[in-house]
This record gives structure tokens, C-alpha cells and sequence, in this order.
């Protein structure tokens, strides 16, 4: 699919007035792996490196203002979401191949709902030569962490959704659930969230008449896609850090 993929318009505010965020020079660090570290889970550095963007989930309690406007402009990299695992609240992801990386709404603490977009292309210097490269991204690799203050039993509650149209005649993602626990003592534990992303969809041309599979696919690679989100419920992790690292065409 060469068109964006939109979340639907619900009227929200949002973080940036002008949706024409630069990225900043990411320096080409080194290959993506997907293999696990020695303690079974994948490590910084060693499992997965390279240009990358971070999306910073700050952990907000009832009645605390964190930002003073949410309407700081270009480069955001943060959203704010309740602290309590009362309120739960959902991060909405589109993928862009006219809009670099963009942080539409960072306030999830209101109505529940921050958004995000992912851009296809990214411009790197892959060669030391100075002149950067346009690179289309074929999908993520998507790595999490919880950071912060340690706090006993804190824990991110993950479960991605999909809305689709009429055309998916079933549809199975790769992985449905994912809990992110709060920080501990030593070394942060991270955690593979990739497959939150990938799925399983038979698509049913209505046109046509014809069936076409699309197994372990990057889930904004299939026609009839709708909206995707992250419906989230967070029990007290204060910060959680989410890398998206391109894989390229």
C-alpha cells in the first residue's frame, strides 16, 4: 500500500500546531538483530542497535499536571498517560509515507487517547560521505522497557487492536497481549514487542471475488486496515521507554 494509513479524527487536541516534525540525524550504528541476550531477554546494544526512534510514556498521576502546553511543536517525543490502573487509555499508531515522525496527541491523562505516526522513509548518512540517504522502511522492530522509580507490582498492560473494513475474513495478530513490568533493581528488563504489530489477515478482494493470505505481515501492509492501536492500562510504572528500530527495504 502506497497511501497513509489514518486514524480516525476524533476531534482531539493536539501536540503539534504543524504536522511537519524533522527528524533528528540518526548516525547508522550498526546492524538490527533479533535474537534474545543470555538472560533470555534482548539486551541494548548487543541485540538490537542502530538508528532508532523513542517514544517516552510518562506515567502521570490523578490531578497532576505534567506540561505546562501541549502544544510545545515539532520533535516531540513523549505523551503522558494516567498513573492508575483505573484509567486506561490507548495509543493510536498510523504509518506515514508523507509525514516524518509526529506525536499528534501527547495527552492521554483527558480523554484517553494519545496518537502517533510512524514515517516509511528515513534520510541517513549510510556511508560516512556526509550526504544522507532516503531509506524506505519496510517495518519496526519494537523494543520496550520500564523505567523510573522501582515500584512493587508495576506493570504496563498491553493489548493491540485493529478496526478493518469489510474486506478481512479473519484476522489473527501474531501477538495480543504484552505486559511491560516497572523497573527493577540491576539491569533494565526490556522487552520484544514486534509482533504487536504483525498479524495474520485473509483478505477477501469484493471486487474480484478473489482471496489473498497475508501471513506474519507488518499490519499497515494490509489493504483494508483501518485504525491500530495499543488499548493500555498502566498499574504504576512512572516511565516506559518504546523503541521503534527501522528495518529497511
Amino acid at each position: 500500500m502506497k497511501t497513509d494509513t489514518w486514524l480516525e479524527d476524533k476531534g482531539r487536541p493536539t501536540c503539534a500546531s504543524v504536522i511537519s516534525a524533522l527528524m533528528a540525524a540518526l548516525v547508522l550504528a550498526g546492524t538490527i538483530a533479533v535474537y534474545a541476550g543470555g538472560n533470555g531477554r534482548p539486551r541494548p546494544g548487543v541485540d538490537f542497535s542502530g538508528p532508532h526512534l523513542n517514544l517516552n510514556v510518562h506515567g502521570v498521576p490523578e490531578g497532576v499536571d505534567k506540561f505546562a502546553d501541549d502544544s510545545i511543536g515539532d520533535g516531540r517525543h513523549s505523551i503522558f498517560v494516567p498513573l492508575s490502573a483505573s484509567e486506561g487509555f490507548t495509543i493510536q499508531y498510523a504509518f506515514s509515507y508523507t509525514l516524518n515522525w509526529t506525536v499528534l496527541d501527547c495527552d492521554a491523562t483527558g480523554d484517553g487517547t494519545a496518537s502517533i505516526i510512524l514515517p516509511a522513509y528515513m534520510y541517513l548518512d549510510t556511508n560516512g560521505d556526509g550526504v544522507d540517504e532516503k531509506k524506505q522502511v519496510s517495518y519496526y522492530m519494537v523494543y520496550l522497557v520500564g523505567l523510573g522509580k522501582p515500584v512493587d507490582g508495576s506493570v504496563v498492560m498491553i493489548d493491540p487492536e485493529a478496526a478493518y473494513n469489510a474486506s478481512w475474513e479473519a484476522f489473527q495478530l501474531n501477538q495480543d497481549h504484552l505486559e511491560v513490568t516497572g523497573k527493577r533493581k540491576g539491569t533494565p528488563y526490556w522487552y520484544n514487542g514486534t509482533d504487536l504489530f504483525f498479524a495474520d489477515v485473509t483478505f477477501h478482494n469484493l471486487i474480484d471475488g478473489t482471496f489473498t493470505d497475508y501471513t506474519d505481515t507488518w499490519i499497515f501492509d494490509i489493504p483494508g486496515l483501518e485504525g491500530y492501536w495499543w488499548q493500555t492500562t498502566n498499574n504504576g510504572v512512572k516511565l516506559m521507554q518504546v523503541r521503534f528500530y527501522p528495518v529497511f527495504r
